[in-house]
């Protein structure tokens, strides 16, 4: 297996353990089996949870890389969304010579109502050896810590997670209402709320994520493989191109693959939002740095119908409806499918 390949990590319900050669054995901050952090000082006679000890020093929680739902929108949108929010959306283009097929900031984005973070969403034709990433992409995030996580449902769902108990939640993490932080924590709890066309799930720990996933792909968790983009070196490159013979399949070698990914929502710890979607092709790229030695290796996932999706993604990347749009997946994303799949290439 070829070096530098991206995390893979056998889950089981209550642990995570490795069962295959030559590959990193967790998932960064993960101690499935033990009580976090948060839990003790949410339950702690002596101590409350705090912005500060949460956030220290941030106005807001780190954004999403892009939304969940690229569909068309309703008529009447809500003036409280916090699509702005959001490094980028789920729809993207990539570069080419002379011309932007990659989104950067740039990109007259925000002229379309949609914030995309840069490099992050292309269309799979422009996928190339030796394609340039825009300078300033990053999977590594933009500075803000990881949030806390819980492993273990038990211990999440002993916390309200409900839009109806908005408030509750706000006093609960000491968020002041009318902040941006609590326009975050309720625009997630929207999300997870709302209806979708295809099964959904905001996971609070990282069992329940492992369930939801092993549920929808009919396997059993302990039969899954989680993926997660590695910048290698903990820092990300000044710019990045696509390495030579660097892009691979990932699961079926033909065929919609059979994927559940998850998105990191901005919440007070960590949450994540899995769905499956359907027609869908996951990728690993192999990124290498411009002159700094930088290599990360990328996840990504290239969604073959894009017939409903909101017509400011063709808009902004000048590309036409049902065009085959594809997007990496960043810090803290994760991808979730049977190892027999993955272990089959």
């Amino acid at each position: 297996m070829a070096r530098g390949i991206i995390l893979l990590l056998l889950v089981t319900p209550l642990a995570i353990s490795m069962a295959l050669p030559s590959l990193s054995t967790r998932i960064e901050g993960s101690v499935i089996g033990e009580r976090s952090n948060l839990f003790s000082q949410l339950h702690s006679d002596n101590s409350s949870p705090t912005e500060n000890k949460l956030q220290p020093g941030e106005k807001s929680f780190a954004s999403e890389a892009y939304a969940v739902n690229w569909n068309e929108p309703p008529d009447q949108q809500s003036q409280d969304s916090l699509e702005q929010l959001e490094p980028y959306r789920v729809i993207w283009k990539q570069p080419v010579q002379g011309a932007t097929d990659v989104a950067d900031e740039t990109t007259p984005a925000r002229g379309h109502g949609l914030h995309v973070a840069t490099g992050m969403l292309f269309t799979r034709k422009s996928l190339l050896p030796g394609t340039a990433l825009p300078e300033g992409t990053k999977f590594c995030g933009h500075g803000f810590l990881d949030p806390e996580r819980f492993e273990l449902r038990a211990d999440a769902d002993a916390i309200p997670f409900s839009y109806s108990q908005l408030d509750t939640i706000l006093r609960m993490f000491r968020i002041p209402r009318g902040s941006k932080k609590a326009e975050q924590v309720a625009a997630t709890l929207r999300t997870c709320e709302a209806e979708s066309p295809e099964a959904h799930a905001c996971a609070t720990s990282e069992q329940a994520a492992a369930d939801f996933a092993a549920s929808s792909l009919g396997v059993r968790a302990s039969k899954l493989v989680a993926l997660v983009t590695t910048v290698h070196g903990g820092k990300d490159a000044t710019r990045y191109v696509v390495a030579p013979n660097g892009i691979t399949r990932i699961g079926k070698a033909a065929g919609a693959a059979a994927v559940v990914p998850c998105h990191p929502m901005p919440y007070p710890y960590m949450v994540h939002y899995c769905h499956q979607p359907a027609d869908v092709e996951a990728l690993r790229v192999e990124l290498t740095g411009l002159g700094d030695g930088g290599v990360t290796t990328a996840i990504a996932m290239c969604h073959a119908n894009t017939m409903n999706w909101d017509d400011r993604y063709f808009q902004m990347l000048n590309v036409t409806r049902g065009e085959e749009i594809c997007h990496f997946m960043p810090r803290n994303y994760v991808l979730w499918l049977p190892a027999a799949e993955l272990l089959g290439n």
